[in-house]
């Protein structure tokens, strides 16, 4: 039978130079399977928020459901991560829950950049303001991304009322105070694919040189929803992933000053993987990534169960539970099973994106998402 057109698993010969490309990139990952090395860290600083997003991984409230670490603690924990690896290699994704109600984040950056390390801030931009935008950029932040969930009426329906203007107004803010990346962030649901190219004005309009496409998981305040009008059928799915391949290519040729990618996670077929991506995107929790948690717990990526977690910072040092636990995370034995059981593609996917497949285990493969 032959495939239809639209096949994300479709290849032929005008295929060949990017799979060779994702076949490389699968033996790197397998090469860090073995010697893991860290490069990439996130500081989830806090479980507390400000909004009540329909859709936070995180299931975030007012108040946090454990005890947070103090600024000292953080910092004792990034000085041990500096003294035992190479923290000039070292990038810092400062997240939550709302990371800006901590008042001590300027100055637990400050010392990230004084040990070498460089940072980001993922925020919702409520808190963003001119002020807080230059005292960031003062402790050494040259990143910062603000999550905009469609125009108004579409970010307003799942993010709460008045909170547009406050997310564009951090982007502002962000741009104004010299930050060399300013980064919006959208959740695609089918609510907002309709407005992506009003989006994609709206916020270059307000200052963004990057743009993140990312889908929305059943997990947090969405654990357990089953059919929720947030998920992507595969046709919108389809849609997504192809206004983001279209995008890249005119933005390529005409040399803008703007980036447009997916986000990382599950293999997408040989052909959309890095039609939407700039490198090959699979996950790499465990590998290259890990997290230093709110409560100083150690995790690989902060959107996994908390059960994955693999001891505290607060009892042993980074460094030692990076290089003896983790082992889940860096073995495939128990990932070819149930949907990858006897896949072609698993040498180069190697089990999907790992917190896809934890959240949503019978819908988790993005090649199968975009199949009727």
């Amino acid at each position: 039978m032959p495939r239809r057109p639209d096949d994300p698993s479709a290849v032929g010969l005008r295929d060949l130079p990017g799979l060779v490309k994702l076949h490389r990139a699968a033996r790197d990952r397998r090469s860090l399977m073995a010697q893991p090395d860290l490069t990439y860290l996130f500081w989830e600083a806090t479980l507390r928020c400000n909004l009540r997003c329909l859709h936070c991984g995180s299931a975030c409230e007012a108040t946090s459901p454990v005890r947070e670490l103090t600024t000292g603690e953080v910092v004792d924990i990034l000085r041990t991560i500096a003294a035992d690896f190479d923290s000039r290699r070292i990038f810092v994704s400062v997240t939550g829950g709302e990371p800006l109600l901590r008042r001590d984040v300027e100055e637990v950056v400050a010392e990230m950049t004084r040990l070498g390390m460089r940072a980001c801030v993922v925020t919702n931009g409520t808190l963003l303001d001119a002020a807080r935008a230059r005292s960031l950029h003062a402790a050494g932040m040259r990143t910062a991304s603000v999550s905009v969930d469609g125009t108004r009426a579409a970010h307003e329906e799942v993010r709460g009322r008045g909170t547009y203007d406050p997310a564009l107004a951090g982007l502002r803010a962000a741009r104004a105070a010299g930050f060399e990346d300013v980064e919006a962030i959208t959740c695609v649901r089918p609510g907002n694919l309709d407005a992506l190219p009003a989006l994609e004005a709206e916020v270059r309009r307000a200052g963004a040189n990057l743009w993140r496409l990312i889908t929305i998981d059943t997990m947090g305040r969405l654990a357990g929803a089953g059919d929720t009008p947030l998920w992507l059928g595969p046709a919108e799915a389809r849609r997504l992933l192809d206004f983001v391949a279209a995008r890249r290519r005119e933005l390529a040729r005409t040399g803008e000053p703007f980036r447009v990618q997916f986000s990382c996670g599950g293999f997408l077929g040989p052909r959309r993987d890095l039609a939407v991506r700039p490198a090959e995107g699979q996950c790499y929790a465990g590998l290259c990534v890990g997290s230093i948690l709110c409560d100083g717990q150690v995790s690989a990526c902060p959107s996994l169960p908390r059960s994955w977690a693999q001891g505290s910072a607060l009892e042993h040092r980074f460094s030692r539970l990076w290089h003896t636990r983790f082992e889940a995370h860096r073995a495939t034995g128990w990932r070819r099973t149930g949907a990858c059981d006897g896949c072609g593609w698993f040498s180069t996917c190697m089990g999907g994106g790992l917190h896809e497949r934890l959240a949503q285990p019978d819908s988790f493969c993005w090649v199968s998402r975009q199949s009727e």
